[in-house]
């Protein structure tokens, strides 16, 4: 702006200083030759006489009567004599012709014997001298109406840039946020008008701001505290906007992704088609897709088309709920895996039971032998029914973190000298050692002891059921920086690497046969598992078909129920 200004007031000084020199030559000009016509008209009859009052003049006396009018004049003056030879008032001429430098003539005719006419002229070359000087007229006035004008440009400038400086200063700070600034100019009227709009128009964007920024704070807000992802995205398939809730089921950041096009935002080529399709029907639509991820996750996805309100028939783009469902779909798994099971494992000896007791009633029981067998298997069936019975009571109490628990001290050595002495009898069935390992000072432990005992008696009994003839089972127990670390190992069976991600889980048997002959309910490490859970601890298990299996159990002291 200020440049435009500056090369603005430079070409008009340059443009007036010349048009006004031009002009004022024009006119010096005329002027000049207006005094110059009424010299010679003033002269020329005095000259006239002169020549005419002799017959005879000597060629000096008439070089020197030349000059002096030439002078006086301010032209040329020249004479035509009867011999045909010129003589001019700045050097003798052979013969007589006008030249095309000639700007003015005046001829006059001499009634004389030795002179024909007197020629009175003004050429191109006798403006020369006129001509610099009204150069430097020129150049003198041009100089000082530059000065002038720069002086008096500086000044204006420096009055009109003030207020757009204040202006471009408020605009700035606004910019930067401070919405309530203000302008005032008192020297003009168009510009105290301007600037009342202006401090207007700042009250007017401050409060838009703020119910902008107010209701932003809300959505957020609102966006984040809703358990569902949403993520929505413009007529350009453009992200516009996206929850943290989405952020984490789709693995994505919002700073990546505000802006960006679907396709780079939605990697997985089967769920971006989807929501493609979902854009394209332009209708509310609800699927549920499996999205293949690290994990495979769940996912109900609910499509709304963003709707103008002042116009129903202006989409402005398209929303998507999205529900991880992954959790609730694995639940329903669990319980219609735990029924089945349940089912089965409660089947099984009940109609087991029911035929021995058919087979008494119809007449076995008079047989005392025979009774007293199926008795003795009916006795096992209950007990067995009995055993799975209570492992899904505790099963279940454990599961249930907001019942009351007991928190005691728990001296994990006496502990393991309990369970040894409980199951020591078994253990000598098959000739199996229990051993014991304290590596370094054990520190007691918080938590519920009847949990950590039946953890340690399903951990100890298993190591006994699934191991050979002369084998061992060994308890060590460590206290390391915050935790103790316990670990039950023996040398039995094994378990297959491919199995060992699901020995945890409820009813799951590595041989199944085998599990019901020693009278397992397939629920001991789903126990074992919860009760390490309840203690804020961690499980592990490393084995080898055929080595044996160790069981690695991590509990922060003192941070357990």
């Amino acid at each position: 702006m200020k440049k435009k200004i500056w090369i603005t007031i430079f070409l008009i000084i340059i443009f007036t200083s010349v048009i006004t020199s031009i002009v004022s030559i024009s006119f010096e000009k005329s002027k000049y030759f207006d005094d110059i016509e009424t010299k010679i008209h003033s002269t020329e009859e005095l000259l006239k006489y002169t020549l005419d009052s002799k017959d005879r003049w000597d060629e000096d006396e008439l070089n020197r009567l030349a000059k002096y009018y030439s002078e006086l004049l301010g032209c040329h003056v020249s004479i035509l004599l009867q011999d045909g030879n010129i003589i001019s008032s700045n050097k003798y001429i052979s013969s007589y012709q006008e030249d095309e430098e000639l700007l003015y003539i005046n001829k006059i005719p001499i009634e004389n014997k030795h002179i024909i006419e007197l020629n009175i002229s003004v050429y191109n070359e006798d403006l020369s001298s006129i001509n610099k000087q009204f150069g430097g007229r020129f150049f003198t006035s041009l100089l000082i109406s530059i000065t002038m004008g720069l002086f008096i440009g500086v000044r204006y400038i420096e009055y009109a840039e003030k207020p757009y400086k204040e202006l471009t200063k408020a605009t700035q700070n606004i910019i930067n946020g401070n919405y309530e600034e203000k302008v005032v100019f008192y020297d003009d009227k168009e510009l105290e008008y301007l600037a009342k709009n202006f401090n207007y128009m700042s009250y007017k964007l401050k409060n838009t701001i703020s119910q902008l920024q107010e209701a932003n704070t809300k959505l957020k807000s609102t966006l984040i505290s809703i358990g569902d992802g949403v993520i929505a995205f413009d007529n350009d398939l453009k992200t516009i906007l996206i929850n943290p809730c989405a952020e984490n089921i789709l693995g994505l950041e919002e700073t990546e992704v505000m802006g960006k096009d679907i396709g780079e935002v939605i990697k997985d080529k089967k769920l971006k088609e989807m929501f493609l399709d979902l854009i394209d029907l332009g209708t509310p639509k609800e699927i549920e897709l499996t999205f293949k991820s690290s994990d495979d996750k769940v996912l109900n996805i609910y499509a709304n088309p963003i709707i103008f309100h002042k116009n129903s028939a202006r989409r402005l783009g398209t929303v998507f709920i999205i529900q991880d469902i992954t959790k609730i779909k694995k639940l329903e798994r669990v319980r219609e895996d735990f029924v089945a099971n349940v089912s089965h494992e409660l089947k099984t000896p009940l109609t087991s039971i029911k035929g021995f007791i058919e087979t008494l009633k119809e007449g076995a029981i008079k047989d005392k032998g025979k009774a007293f067998k199926f008795l003795n298997i009916i006795d096992e069936e209950v007990n067995r029914l009995n055993r799975l019975l209570e492992d899904l009571l505790l099963l279940s109490e454990v599961e249930n973190k907001e019942l009351d628990m007991l928190s005691e001290l728990i001296y994990v050595e006496e502990v393991v000298d309990e369970v040894f002495h409980m199951l020591s009898g078994e253990a000598e069935e098959k000739d199996i050692v229990l051993e014991k390992e304290i590596i370094g000072g054990i520190f007691p432990i918080q938590g519920n002891y009847n949990y950590f005992k039946q953890m340690l008696i399903n951990l100890v009994d298993n190591g006994i059921k699934y191991n050979s003839m002369g084998g061992y089972v060994k308890v060590s127990i460590e206290v390391k920086k915050g935790y103790m670390l316990l670990k039950v190992m023996d040398n039995g069976l094994g378990i297959d690497k491919e199995e060992q991600d699901r020995i945890f889980e409820r009813f799951y048997r590595v041989d199944k046969s085998r599990s019901r002959d020693i009278g397992g309910t397939g629920l001991g490490l789903a126990i074992v598992k919860h009760v390490v859970s309840v203690f804020n601890g961690s499980i592990h298990v490393e084995s080898q078909l055929n080595k044996g299996s160790t069981f690695l159990i991590k509990i922060p002291i003192n941070s357990a129920i």
